[in-house]
């Protein structure tokens, strides 16, 4: 993982692996906000927020904290499409910790089979990859799109606003970190 300064969320390594770390002080106006991941003054030390995981795991693990974190930030109750490897870590943990239905699949069309049966045939909720433009078209109207790593083809601003689609970005990785037990790290990073 590569540490960024922008967020509180860091690494370190130790002899069993890397050990992802929550650097947020927990008093700045960001983390009063309930955005302790922007945290405006973080911590050097920090505190640790899962077990040893595998280098070449990191990655993969950050991108479905990160996301699932969005997630978890959307309306209760709500139906999100998670267009992902079924198998894949995002997957294993939105499935474990999202509230609501949620429907996993790599396939768009699938997707649509699986969405027939909500009023408007579309997700309330779509977490985006890498085409974000694609997710807020995919979103009902008046939805919610949560972007997690930096977009390769972004949204234009009219269609955000047209469709009235709120995007929704992580906010707090220590809320979801803290529900995920040590089976659940195991899955996780074994997807």
């Amino acid at each position: 993982m590569n540490d960024r300064s922008d967020v509180s969320l860091g690494s370190r390594r130790t002899t069993q692996g890397v050990v992802l770390v929550d650097h947020a002080c927990g008093a700045c106006t960001a983390c009063a906000a309930g955005a302790g991941l922007w945290c405006l003054t973080p911590t050097p030390e920090g505190r640790d927020l899962t077990p040893a995981l595998p280098a070449d795991r990191v990655d993969a693990v950050v991108h479905a904290l990160l996301a699932v974190a969005a997630l978890v930030a959307t309306p209760t109750g709500a139906t999100a499409l998670l267009l992902a490897d079924p198998e894949s870590p995002v997957a294993v943990l939105a499935r474990a910790l999202a509230g609501g239905r949620l429907v996993v699949t790599d396939d768009p069309a699938e997707a649509r089979t699986a969405l027939a049966d909500e009023p408007t045939g579309r997700a309330a909720v779509v977490v985006a990859g890498d085409d974000a433009r694609a997710a807020v078209r995919a979103v009902r109207r008046g939805g919610h799109v949560c972007l997690v790593d930096p977009v390769a083809v972004p949204p234009s601003v009219t269609e955000v606003v047209q469709r009235e689609v709120t995007l929704v970005g992580p906010r707090d990785v220590t809320a979801v970190a803290a529900r995920i037990d040590t089976e659940l790290w195991a899955a996780v990073t074994a997807a």
